[in-house]
């Protein structure tokens, strides 16, 4: 019998913990708890993330990584959130609300697909850009108008058709060819030179997020979107 590496087997078990908090979120949106769901959601980016780091840095990646990888940010990032916020939201508006969400998780499945396929996706990452919105940040994006509820704003279910149409335009930034910032550089090192200043960051962030949850992932949502016309600008400079 062919050993187990240890190795290989780290980032994979950090990807079904990643897939073990997205089936919790839609079990929690099933019973209404809509807090305890996107919380879930956003462990499981965390996890997308982290699943990443370690198999670089133990040099683990493998084909069984990548596809548990995609199938998990189907489940994730696709599946969840839009079961999340039709129970949340767009239950009142059946036929509408019912196909948006429908729409933005056929669209999730497309852009996996098309991420694994398209080498110009990994040529334009190693340059710093994706092309469209990752699958997680859609999650994110689509989530705002329930989170804003959290916050004891009303104005998501009193627009549910303006909430259907943010919800696919989303969806259409998935599977779109917009460049946009991408956290993974081509070789990122952690210089002395910015250690201080990602401390201070990571710090102010991760403080963010624990004190004031709701706001400031409302906050970072905004920036990530104002962002967008200085990622296609950037972009235009990079190929000219």
């Amino acid at each position: 019998m062919k050993k187990i590496d240890f190795r290989s087997l780290v980032p994979n078990l950090i990807t079904l913990t990643g897939l073990c908090f997205g089936l919790s979120s839609i079990r929690f949106a099933l019973e209404y708890q809509f807090e305890i769901a996107v919380i879930n959601i956003l462990l499981a980016a965390v996890c997308d993330a982290l699943d990443g780091v370690f198999a670089r840095i133990l040099n683990s990646q493998s084909k069984l990584g990548a596809e548990l990888d995609s199938l998990a940010d189907f489940v994730n990032f696709g599946v969840a959130p839009g079961l999340v916020l039709y129970m949340g939201i767009m239950q009142e508006r059946d036929l509408v609300g019912s196909i948006a969400v429908l729409i933005f998780i056929v669209f999730s499945c497309i852009r996996l697909a098309i991420f694994n396929l398209d080498s110009d996706d990994e040529s334009s990452e190693e340059a710093g850009f994706f092309m469209g919105i990752p699958t997680p940040m859609g999650a994110v994006l689509i989530l705002l108008p329930l989170t804003h509820s959290f916050l004891g704003f009303t104005w998501a279910q009193e627009n549910i058709n303006f909430v259907a149409m943010y919800t696919v335009l989303i969806g259409a930034l998935l599977i779109s060819r917009v460049p946009t910032y991408s956290s993974k550089r081509q070789k990122f090192k952690l210089q002395k030179s910015n250690y201080i200043q990602f401390l201070a960051i990571f710090s102010l962030i991760l403080l963010g997020l624990i004190n004031f949850l709701w706001a400031f992932l409302s906050f970072l949502s905004a920036m990530y979107i104002l962002s967008i016309p200085f990622s296609i600008r950037a972009w235009k400079g990079l190929k000219s």
